[in-house]
Formats: C-alpha cells, structure tokens, sequence
C-alpha cells in the first residue's frame, strides 16, 4: 500500500510540472504589410521557443546546457532583439503605407536603424500627426516591453521552461534597461547627420532623446540626430526620472526564476511591474498571473499613463490559452480601457475614455503523436476607439481581422 501511495505522489508531481507549450503564428492581421508589431514579436518570440524547445529538451548534458545558453545570448545581444527593435519603429511607419528599410545588424557605430525615409515625410508626420510621429521614437521600446510582457506570460502560466527561453528574456531585460540608462549621460556616438546620404540616416536617431526633444518642443527646427547636449535643463530632468522609473522594470521574480507562488490549494499566481513609453509621455503597470484549478489561466492588470503634468488610470484583464471541448477548441480573449489626455497630448489636463477589445478561437484540425501535438486554425477579431494599446497597430479607432495557426505541444 506505501507504494501505491508512493507511485501516486509521483505521478501528481510529474502532471502538475507537465506543460502543454502553444505557438502562435498570425500571417494576417488586418493589414496590407507585413509585419505588424505583434507579428514580428510572435514570430521571433515562438520560433524561439519552438527551436529552443527541440534543442534543449532536458536531454542535454550541462555542458551542452551552458553552450546553447551562451548561443542564445549572444544571438539575442547581437541581432534578436535588433530586429524585434527595429520592426516596432518601422511598423509605425508601415501603417502608413510609408516604404522603409530595417537594418537591424549593428553598424561600425553599434547602431540598429531603419531608414529609406526622407526628411520631408518625417516633418510631415510631426506636422500632421504629432502622437504617431512621437511614436515612432518610441515604438522600439515598446516592442521589447511587449516581447518581454509574452515572455512573463508565458513563464507565469507554466508553459515555457527557464531553461529554454530565459537566456533570451535576460539579455532583452538587460538590453532594454541599457538603453533607459543612458538617459543619464552624455554619450560621444560620433554619428553626424550630415555624414550620410538622407536615405541612409536612421529616422529617429537617439529614441528617448529624440522623443524628450519633440515632446516639449514640437515646433523647434528638425532634425534627426538629438544628444543629450542638445536638451534643455528641464529635458535632461525628465530624461533622468525616465531613467529611474526604468528600475521598476526589476519587480519582478522571473528575473530571478522564481514565480508560481501558491496561494490555495486552486490558485497559483505571480506578477510583474512594468515601466514603458507611451506616444505622450510614459506609464507603470501591475500585473498579477492567475492560475485557477489548473485550467484558467488569467491576467488582469493596472495602469497609470502620465504626460507631462498629469495621471490617467487604464486596466484590463487578458485570458490565456483556455481549452475545452476536449481541448479541441482554444480561447485567447483581452479587454483594455483607459483614460488619456485628449488628442494623446503631453500637456492636456483633460482626459479622454477609451476601450479594447479582442479575441482569437482557434480550432484544432490536425492532431499525432497520440494527440501529444495539435495544429489549430486560429481566427479572431480584435476592435478599438480612438487612443493606444500598446502593440496595437494604430492610434485611431480601428478594427482587424486576424488568421493563423497556432501549434501545439504537450509536454
């Protein structure tokens, strides 16, 4: 009878550390480009993941471990997190049917970039649309907040092991950190704008400098390549609290692998504190990870977006990969509302409500290895109102269909 009782344990052990990992892979979203920002996340993010997961499959031996460790760092340090980077500032512009290049293979000066874009369409986005243009500096940081948002998801609700992807998670964190801090001091890059042909300059230059720049002072002469000799007393302040807000980014036990804290015998949870960019200004978000008798598998979260003077709430709730219907049928649905300043101003006082909704079903058409792997068809819709969701392809209110395939595999 112990050993019954002993081999029962056993197995409890084993199914509750089981994983069942999903792939999402959208080829269309609504838009005549390719790609957007959340496809160009998903792609890097689940290829990632997916080729991570067939190479370090807990047959290898430490050696090898710490070998496709290394390997996976140095990708994500010298090109990964690049492309992701860069596909978030050109996806702004391709929303726009502006034609750009991403060149996401550091230069002899260490810098990404996207050009292809002449100074006369630039001025015209900031002439025109001052959140899109004030985006474009910043959707870079945004797409690694976002990539880095998946990745917690994706740790938090047991469906992807530390070993496999947190070499990737760590270098983006540190990347992304990285870059907030040189909001501290003056770096010497050597870049002039004037040492490139117009259509080889990067369209932003430095992000956060340029972005402080624009934000206070819309109407100054243009030019790409802001320092931070360039900004005034005011902006180097605001460029340091941008700097310090960034540490928030560190409440955060996947940083330490640790999480799945159990709270009741039905209820796992962990959270997160995240800080990033918004087209006027910035925001902090508390996110709590939910698991529920091991079946719901929900998001919810809280959100403070500030301009230059004022706070504005938002929240949503997100339910992830749920399955029923013998696992035949799998839901993944979000909603978000806010308030932000009206027209996505850096100093209007008054706000303005707004909401989002989405939701993808994705249906199970093939199925092998005694049903250990599945393929889905995944079809959705997704519906906002004026104002930004990170991620969200536009700043207008705006409706898409979105057609994939998701994959999966139990573990």
């Amino acid at each position: 009878m112990k050993n019954i009782y002993t081999l029962i344990s056993l197995f409890l052990v084993f199914f509750s550390f089981s994983q069942t990992k999903y792939y999402n892979f959208n080829a269309y979203e609504g838009k005549n480009y390719l790609f957007t920002m959340n496809q160009s996340n998903d792609l890097m993010l689940n290829s990632i993941r997916y080729i991570g997961g067939n190479i370090n499959d807990g047959s290898l031996t430490k050696k090898q471990q710490k070998i496709y460790t290394s390997c996976l760092m140095t990708f994500t340090a010298l090109l990964g997190q690049a492309i992701t980077h860069e596909e978030g500032h050109r996806s702004v512009l391709s929303e726009f049917g502006i034609g750009s290049i991403s060149e996401p293979v550091f230069d002899k000066n260490l810098v990404a970039k996207v050009t292809g874009v002449t100074d006369e369409t630039l001025m015209n986005l900031r002439d025109n649309d001052f959140p899109n243009y004030i985006r474009l500096h910043t959707a870079g940081l945004e797409s690694d907040y976002a990539y880095l948002r998946k990745s917690d998801a994706y740790f938090n609700f047991n469906e992807e092991k530390h070993a496999v992807l947190y070499p990737d998670y760590l270098m983006r964190k540190v990347g992304t950190q990285f870059y907030y801090l040189t909001n501290l001091f003056s770096m010497k890059s050597g870049i002039k704008e004037s040492d490139d042909a117009e259509l080889k300059r990067d369209i932003v230059g430095h992000d956060l400098y340029g972005m402080i720049r624009h934000l206070h002072r819309p109407t100054m002469e243009f030019y790409r390549y802001t320092e931070r000799n360039d900004l005034t007393t005011e902006e180097k302040s605001y460029a340091n609290r941008m700097a310090y807000m960034s540490f928030l980014n560190f409440l955060n036990p996947n940083i330490w692998k640790e999480g799945n804290y159990n709270l009741s015998k039905d209820l796992k949870a962990n959270f997160s504190v995240n800080y990033s960019l918004a087209p006027f200004g910035d925001f902090v978000e508390q996110n709590a990870y939910l698991i529920i008798k091991d079946k719901y598998k929900i998001n919810p979260y809280f959100r403070q977006y500030f301009n230059k003077s004022y706070t504005f709430l938002a929240g949503g709730i997100n339910l992830h990969n749920y399955t029923f219907h013998n696992d035949k049928i799998l839901l993944n649905s979000s909603l978000d509302f806010w308030q932000q300043p009206k027209n996505l101003e850096f100093r209007n006082k008054e706000a303005v409500f707004g909401f989002g909704l989405k939701s993808e079903l994705a249906l199970r058409f093939s199925s092998w290895n005694n049903n250990s792997k599945s393929a889905y068809f995944n079809i959705g819709a997704a519906y906002k109102t004026d104002g930004f969701i990170p991620e969200a392809p536009s700043l207008k209110e705006d409706f898409q269909v979105l057609l994939g395939i998701v994959l999966s595999i139990k573990g």
